[in-house]
């Protein structure tokens, strides 16, 4: 904050001059330098948050770089389980799909615990344990 330190040493040293003009074209410039300060602090606001997005977007696509459909899932690279292809599609996320209890069924079913999305296949690479 030199700038505004800098600045309010002027209107003291116009204030000892008791030149009015120069008071108040000091403080004029006063008003500008504060308000460029605030538009610099939002502006960086924005810059930080476009920043974060742009990490954001730039880990998605390293995301999608790794990933490999089979079947209708979807896989990391040299990763045998599998993950929810919907949680993946819309979100950008890898949920891996879990064996859960089904209540509308009798037995265990493949299901997203993040979407809640349930499969009728099972994956390749989910254990079976409820093998029909």
């Amino acid at each position: 904050m030199g700038i505004l330190q800098d600045s309010l040493e002027v209107v003291k040293f116009a204030a000892k001059l008791a030149n009015p003009e120069l008071i108040q074209r000091v403080t004029a410039l006063n008003e500008q330098v504060l308000e460029l300060s605030s538009k610099n602090v939002e502006f960086q606001q924005r810059v930080f948050e476009l920043e974060r997005q742009l990490q954001q977007s730039n880990d998605k696509l390293v995301l999608v770089g790794e990933v490999e459909r089979k079947d209708g899932f979807v896989y990391v690279k040299n990763d045998p389980e599998p993950c929810c292809p919907r949680c993946f599609d819309v979100d950008k996320r890898l949920v891996r799909i879990a064996e859960m209890r089904d209540k509308s069924i009798v037995g265990i079913q493949p299901t997203c615990p993040q979407c809640k999305s349930a499969f009728v296949r099972y994956p390749q690479g989910l254990s079976r344990r409820n093998k029909a």
